[in-house]
């Protein structure tokens, strides 16, 4: 017990036994042996439990202010451990939101520049396909003109050679000869 509490309670000892003198001496009733005997029998014992609830009602309420104290206290560590958390959460959550955004702009970028060069792509490839078309054309007709003018030539030296043939009546061996020759031409020319 602390010395201020040790003076509170002689000073709460004093001021019941002052209440008490003061109470019987202002009593104009007489004093009965009965309550005579209470006070001497109980008097001290009863000072003794009024100083012993005194004592208790000022722990407790030391207690009580030692228990909000901590507990405030500790209310007070949770509010401040849980505001970091949520600066914390915050934080993460904001550069989450930022490398969202960013990683959805350099998507929607690449899906823009990829759709461009697909664009492109289709657009030289239709020009390539027609300039591959136009060529191809071109060269089945040139190829189908020559074609047409050899077999065209082929012919009119056959015939050239049935007039020959006819009019000068050579033997079949010469004839053999000059178709083995024509042959031979046609088979070189069309290699060409």
């Amino acid at each position: 017990m602390s010395k201020s509490e040790e003076a509170e309670l002689i000073e709460n000892t004093d001021f019941v036994n002052e209440a008490e003198a003061t109470e019987l001496s202002s009593t104009t009733e007489p004093v009965s042996e009965l309550d005579q005997l209470r006070n001497i029998v109980f008097g001290s014992a009863k000072v003794d439990l009024d100083n012993r609830i005194l004592e208790l009602r000022e722990e407790m309420r030391a207690g009580f202010d030692q228990a909000t104290k901590e507990l405030k206290q500790q209310v007070s560590e949770l509010q401040s451990m849980l505001q970091s958390s949520v600066s914390t959460l915050e934080e993460s959550i904001a550069q989450v939101d930022s490398h969202y955004e960013y990683k959805t702009s350099e998507i929607e970028q690449s899906a823009q520049k990829l759709d461009q060069e697909v664009e492109e792509n289709n657009v030289s490839s239709k020009q390539g396909d027609d300039a591959l078309h136009k060529r191809i054309d071109d060269e089945v007709r040139t190829l189908t003109d020559k074609h047409t003018q050899k077999h065209n030539q082929t012919i009119d030296l056959l015939n050239q050679m049935k007039q020959e043939l006819n009019s000068s009546k050579t033997d079949r061996k010469t004839l053999a000869k000059l178709l083995a020759t024509v042959a031979s031409n046609l088979e070189t020319e069309d290699d060409s």
